[in-house]
């Protein structure tokens, strides 16, 4: 029984000598198994201009959902103080004499918008948390919807705080001096950073409806297009669409993203390589998203060009 068993065990040791010996002369012994990478295979020539039309289009409808919706709840809140609003694409007047506001209707007033997207990029947030998996091209609606919620809320601040306009009369009623409004301007800036920092695997994340990994070989095109350049594109756009009567201050609240995707891109640059699942991914041009957008860019200037009494 003894003998057999060394028996068995020198035969084991010699099967695996002769594995090691033949992996050894292939050259393959020290080599792992690698999951396919981009020079495996190929997607559609034009997979890069999709993205950025696709992404161009979901960037200016989710702009004017959250725009809008901010530019409503702040009307309605002045309700509360009896205080009758005209929504106008390029901003809101207020039908109220320029002595008759108090305190607490300008805290009120100014700063409801900016909470209002504030807190619904929150909840965008963690909606995308829940379905940062699924490949379809509502996400990119989703992402831009965040993108767009932050730059309304803390580049508002920022811009407020810089030009005395929307939250900035808030700034102002609390009596902060120029040291103050200086800070708070840092504090907007910081954050806008750190947040274009924070939210690189998010944005890289949204890849997947695209591509099957994400690696060196096309991550930086793929942020330019799906990011960079529609925001670019998209704010040159509603720059256009707001002309004669946007002003400095909301062309700056506009800018403002830049703050928050110029870190995004130096942080993504060098990010992990990113493998999704391994289904094909076919091209695709959304249109319904180019649809809606059109559709809606021309009625926000048709019928807030008119004017929306509150």
């Amino acid at each position: 029984m003894a003998a057999h068993r060394t028996s068995s065990i020198g035969e084991g040791f010699y099967r695996s000598y002769r594995k090691l010996r033949y992996l050894s002369r292939r050259g393959t012994l020290l080599q792992q198994k690698k999951r396919p990478s981009l020079k495996s295979y190929q997607y559609p020539e034009n997979t890069f201009t999709a993205i950025f039309v696709n992404s161009t289009f979901y960037s200016l409808l989710a702009y004017l959902i959250v725009s809008v919706l901010a530019q409503l709840v702040s009307s309605i809140s002045a309700l509360a103080f009896d205080i009758h609003t005209i929504l106008y694409y390029d901003g809101t007047e207020y039908l109220i004499a320029a002595h008759k506001w108090s305190t607490d209707a300008v805290m009120t007033v100014f700063i409801t918008g900016p909470l209002t997207a504030f807190f619904l990029g929150i909840l965008l947030f963690l909606l995308n948390l829940k379905i940062q998996d699924e490949t379809g091209s509502l996400r990119l609606l989703i992402v831009w919807m965040i993108i767009h919620c932050i730059i309304l809320s803390i580049g508002d601040l920022l811009m407020g705080a810089l030009f005395n306009k929307g939250s900035g009369y808030v700034i102002m009623y609390l009596f902060f001096q120029d040291t103050g409004r200086m800070l708070i301007a840092f504090t907007a800036i910081t954050l806008l950073i750190l947040l274009g920092f924070g939210l690189t695997r998010m944005f890289l994340l949204s890849g997947n409806i695209y591509f099957r990994e994400l690696v060196e070989g096309n991550r930086i095109k793929f942020i330019i297009n799906q990011f960079i350049i529609p925001y670019l594109v998209g704010s040159l756009i509603l720059i256009l669409v707001k002309i004669p009567g946007i002003t400095a201050y909301e062309v700056a609240k506009i800018a403002s993203g830049i703050l928050l995707l110029l870190p995004f891109m130096v942080r993504g640059y060098h990010y992990q390589d990113l493998y999704f699942d391994e289904d094909e991914k076919p091209l695709f041009f959304s249109l319904p998203a180019a649809v809606a957008a059109l559709a809606g860019l021309v009625s926000f200037r048709i019928f807030f060009g008119r004017g929306i009494m509150i």
